[in-house]
C-alpha cells in the first residue's frame, strides 16, 4: 500500500524528470505542489478547513474571511529543496517537510506587507535554513507563544 509521502516522491521523481527534459522547474513543479497540498497539508496535517490552521497573532481576532492561508516557508523553497535533494528518499522527504511545510493564517494586511517586501514567495537572501518563521520576523508578523521557536 502507497503512503502519501510515496506520492510525493513519485511527484518529485516526475518533475526532475520533466526538468531534465527541458521544462523550466516552475512548470515541471505543478504536479509537485498538488501533491504536496493533497498529500502532506490535507492528509498528513489534516489541515484542509481554515478553521483548522494556525493563526497569527494579529489573525486570532480576525474573521476567517478576513484572513489568507501563508505557508511559512513558501512553497516553492520547499519545492526546489526537493528538486535538489540527493538522495531522494521518502524518509528525507518526511524530515524535510515536517521541518519546514507549515501553514498559518494572517491578516489581509500581514499578508500585504510580505508582498510589499518581496518576500511572498521566497526566503530572505541570508536565510539559515533552521528558523521557518525568519519572513515573518523580518516584515513583523507576531506569532501566538505555541508557534515561537
Amino acid at each position: 500500500m502507497k503512503t502519501d509521502v510515496d506520492f510525493i516522491l513519485f511527484a518529485v521523481k516526475q518533475a526532475k524528470e520533466a526538468e531534465a527534459f527541458g521544462f523550466s522547474r516552475n512548470h515541471c513543479s505543478r504536479n509537485l505542489k498538488t501533491a504536496l497540498d493533497h498529500h502532506w497539508q490535507r492528509k498528513i496535517l489534516r489541515l484542509g478547513q481554515k478553521a483548522r490552521i494556525p493563526r497569527s497573532k494579529a489573525a486570532l481576532n480576525v474573521p476567517l474571511s478576513e484572513c489568507v492561508v501563508e505557508h511559512v516557508v513558501p512553497k516553492m523553497a520547499i519545492v526546489n529543496r526537493l528538486m535538489d535533494m540527493e538522495p531522494l528518499t521518502a524518509t528525507a522527504i518526511t524530515q524535510l517537510l515536517t521541518s519546514r511545510f507549515m501553514v498559518m493564517l494572517v491578516t489581509r494586511e500581514e499578508h500585504a506587507r510580505l508582498n510589499a517586501s518581496g518576500l511572498r514567495s521566497q526566503m530572505l537572501r541570508e536565510w539559515d535554513g533552521l528558523d521557518i518563521f525568519a519572513r515573518y520576523a523580518a516584515v513583523g508578523i507576531k506569532l501566538p507563544k505555541q508557534h515561537k521557536l
